[in-house]
């Protein structure tokens, strides 16, 4: 789990990069027309998705911590009173 974790986060960092290079190629050659149109769509989707997967599978964390046990919730103290 821990493997594809990282792959991952290499795969949003890559992505990340690809859509800042789209948005540097079309700022940097002054593009128009569909050009201009690609570079910003295409850089924003991969930016975009880049942020989705960081968050979905590198930040974002199970109910459990390393030892097996699932963390507490207030929720399930509901039914008990002081």
């Amino acid at each position: 789990m821990r493997t594809l974790r990282i792959v991952t986060a290499v795969y949003a960092a890559l992505m990340f990069l690809g859509g800042i290079a789209l948005f540097a190629t079309w700022l940097l050659l002054d593009l128009h027309g569909f050009p201009k149109g690609f570079c910003q769509g295409g850089g924003f989707a991969l930016i975009a998705l880049s942020v989705y997967l960081a968050v979905t599978q590198v930040v974002r964390r199970g109910n459990t911590d390393s030892s097996g046990t699932e963390y507490w919730l207030p929720s399930r103290d509901t039914g008990e009173q002081p």
